[in-house]
């Protein structure tokens, strides 16, 4: 299994400050599952810090120093009725690790089973379920922490076990909550809408890491087919999405597909995830039947290659000087910019090639559009008579032609094109 950061597009930041991000009129609404996150920092924070140091301490040489600390640590946790507990390590100096361990967890095994375990369940419980966190303090690793319970467990000799399955369980009743509400969701892609599948793929991932490190076999298992499921739908809704304005080129389907491409990274994040879910599996295929994951991702790549297609169709005829509204242009050009953008940093070792011959595709054919564009500038300029107003529209558009040929880093394109729009604006000056 393969963890991976979400990748961000920083190629605009090559040419001009970031523009503040613009606060959307609407929030829109949040799934079922969404609803389920609690505010507020989680609870036991004190007792997780107390387990994951206890946890380092037993691994190391246990000596008579070191149980010092290991009482001197759990003493704000003892509850008031229990004894304070007494260092027997200096009688048992020269002893083998193990009956020393045996001998320092003795008198403070009920403060490990009653209060620290009890402590770190609900402390995972609320970070991986309910979705707490403390952003103004630092809290330790839920992963780091889940192996430490499950090594303090082991110490125990299985007391307290019940406490590390509680977490188990819940973990997985919360996969199949959110897989459930998530899936079920037939709303429209909106701004956001894939970001938010992202992130919650990224969440069935800790999960992940958390129930291998707790031991816990049959609900990763769970775990595993909910995040494949998910990650299947994910990839269905954006290729809807991106189908719809194939199909008919409306402003309502203009809208879903732009939203969706925006969501470069989310896109990524979802494809990775699809990606390594091949890669875990290996299902046969054969000529009549074709694995679900392998399938959800040809369609998205069909889909977008058709996309491209659509977007060449238009953005083709308006470099040649068709009439398309300046605003309508500019968002094509988004869209292309996001499908390039998803080619390039979809990194990945079971990646189709299909990738890249798409890639190349869009880089090849806007390098087409930009030379067309030039071209027509000139003509337009050296017309008898000349034609201004085409000339200020091809000007307008080749700039922003120019902007994606640089973000697609094709620096000899960019400067053929600059010189066309450098002497036709100069033109355009001199004759007023």
């Amino acid at each position: 299994m393969a963890f991976w950061p979400t990748k961000y597009d920083d190629s605009r930041r090559r040419r001009t400050p970031p523009l503040p991000t613009p606060v959307p009129a609407q929030v829109p609404a949040r799934t079922p599952a969404e609803t389920t996150t609690i505010s507020g920092p989680p609870r036991g924070v004190a007792e997780a810090r107390t387990a994951l140091r206890l946890a380092q301490l037993l691994r190391g040489t246990i000596t008579p120093l070191r149980g010092d600390t290991v009482l001197e640590i759990l003493e704000p946790h003892r509850p008031r009725l229990v004894p304070k507990p007494v260092n027997p390590l200096p009688a048992l100096v020269g002893k083998p690790q193990g009956q020393m361990v045996d001998a320092l967890l003795r008198p403070i095994g009920q403060i490990v089973t009653d209060v620290l375990l009890p402590g770190v369940r609900d402390h995972l419980i609320d970070r991986l379920v309910a979705g707490r966190t403390d952003h103004e303090d630092s809290l330790p690793g839920a992963v780091d922490l889940a192996e430490a319970m499950r090594a303090l467990v082991g110490r125990m000799r299985g007391a307290g076990k019940g406490h590390l399955q509680a977490v188990v369980a819940a973990i997985g009743a919360d996969a199949r909550a959110t897989a459930d509400a998530l899936t079920r969701d037939s709303r429209p892609i909106d701004v956001g809408g894939i970001d938010r599948l992202a992130r919650a793929l990224l969440r069935f991932e800790v999960r992940r890491m958390a129930l291998e490190a707790l031991g816990g076999a049959g609900a990763l298992q769970d775990v595993i087919y909910q995040s494949r499921r998910l990650a299947r739908y994910s990839l269905r809704r954006a290729t809807e999405a991106i189908e719809g304005f194939v199909a008919d080129r409306g402003l309502k389907t203009l809208h879903a597909s732009l939203a969706t491409l925006a969501q470069a990274d989310g896109l990524i994040v979802i494809a990775l995830r699809n990606l390594d879910d091949q890669e875990e599996t290996k299902e046969e295929s054969g000529p009549f039947v074709e694995p679900a994951d392998r399938k959800a991702m040809n369609d998205w790549l069909s889909a977008a290659w058709r996309l491209s297609d659509t977007l060449f169709d238009l953005v083709g005829k308006a470099a040649a000087g068709g009439e398309l509204d300046d605003l309508l242009f500019a968002a094509l050009l988004r869209q292309l910019r996001s499908l390039h953008h998803f080619c390039a940093d979809l990194t990945h070792v079971g990646r189709p090639a299909a990738v890249d011959t798409l890639k190349q595709r869009l880089v090849d054919r806007c390098d087409a559009l930009a030379r067309l564009t030039g071209e027509r500038l000139v003509e337009a300029l050296l017309a008898k008579p000349a034609d201004p107003a085409l000339a200020r529209r091809l000007l307008a558009r080749g700039r922003l032609l120019a902007q994606l040929l640089y973000d697609m880093n094709r620096d000899e394109a960019v400067e053929e094109l600059a010189m066309h729009l450098v002497m036709a604006s100069e033109a355009l000056a001199h004759n007023g």
